[in-house]
């Protein structure tokens, strides 16, 4: 198993090195940084709303990959804001045991909520997205556990409280279903 981390526009290339080697720490698999970003296609942005369009980007994500030929998942990160169907805005968003995830940071900082950087930590929120939204791509559905990663995060507090790791439950599927072993489960 491989998952590829994609940059979709400009995004830091510390926060996407630091992603890599968190993921590492947590899936016994391979983590593939592609080098070059992808530019963000102007249809898939809503001028009225000012945000992308989740569902558009993740579509895109597959014509991408058509043209690459990834191997394993696809983990997208997009330092802009995004929505969905019915969600004022949205952290990610992913194919329900499918190939593709997507990440969208600007949610994630402190700053955007007009609070100081110390606040807390964005690279932790990062990763808690990322696996939320990988999760997903594995046929996990949200989890009732409010300290599993896979809990439902209806606001960056939900993101806050919840832990960078999958209850003991949600790894057991991951590597019963897809034979991935998982090093970040909760205690």
């Amino acid at each position: 198993m491989r998952i590829n981390i994609v940059r979709l526009g400009n995004v830091d290339l510390k926060i996407v090195g630091w992603l890599e080697r968190s993921l590492s720490e947590c899936f016994d698999c391979e983590i593939n940084v592609v080098r070059h970003s992808l530019s963000l296609p102007e249809e898939c942005y809503d001028s009225f709303r000012g945000q992308y369009v989740g569902d558009l980007l993740l579509r895109y994500l597959a014509i991408v990959d058509s043209r690459f030929n990834f191997e394993g998942r696809v983990l997208g990160v997009a330092d802009v804001d995004a929505y969905s169907n019915g969600l004022n805005f949205i952290f990610g968003i992913a194919d329900f045991n499918g190939k593709y995830a997507l990440i969208f940071l600007p949610r994630l900082r402190p700053e955007f909520y007009m609070l100081p950087s110390r606040e807390w930590s964005f690279e932790e929120c990062v990763l808690k997205e990322a696996l939320h939204e990988l999760g997903h791509t594995f046929g996990l559905n949200h989890c009732l556990n409010p300290d599993c990663v896979m809990f439902f995060s209806n606001s960056i507090y939900d993101t806050l409280r919840k832990k960078a790791a999958y209850c003991m439950k949600c790894a057991k599927r991951i590597r019963r279903n897809w034979g991935v072993k998982v090093s970040c489960i909760l205690e």
